[in-house]
């Protein structure tokens, strides 16, 4: 597995987060793996590691607005897929040489990707997500012991 940028140590004192699944290829659905069921199975993680993920329309939303964003990226050639997992914590920060700006970034990345046929792709993405899962809560609970 690939990780990209993973700064733990941004993660200290997030109290919440939106969760979003961001949709998926239409052959993924067609093979019965549907954005709602990711999203489902990630909230249902995050809550069961003691970590609030939010809807989208939650009022108030967290200082910050930090959204824990999904992102699966398939390419098809042939009986082969490529696909792409990026798990980020994207939130509103402030550039150091102007703290008048505001402005979205993204603090917190880790993904993975791989190759499948169509009857192995639902099952290694939803494996894929789930490792990157663990690695946020791995990253959040060491800054955030209960």
């Amino acid at each position: 597995m690939k990780h990209t940028k993973r700064f733990r140590k941004v993660l200290k004192g997030l109290d919440a987060m939106t969760v979003w699944v961001h949709d998926i290829a239409e052959e993924v659905e067609e093979s019965g793996l549907l954005r709602q069921h990711l999203q489902d199975a990630l909230v249902i993680k995050l809550l069961d590691s003691g970590i609030r993920a939010l809807g989208i329309g939650n009022v108030p939303e967290p200082p910050g607005n930090p959204w824990l964003n999904v992102y699966i990226a398939i390419t098809a050639s042939e009986d082969l897929y490529h696909y792409r997992v990026t798990m980020r914590l994207d939130e509103i920060v402030k550039p150091v040489r102007s703290h008048d700006i505001r402005t979205i970034g993204t603090t917190w990345e880790v993904g993975a990707g791989g190759f499948a046929n169509q009857t192995t792709l639902p099952r290694k993405l939803e494996k894929e997500l789930d490792a990157l899962a663990d690695y946020f809560v791995y990253d959040y609970l060491l800054e955030n012991p209960h």
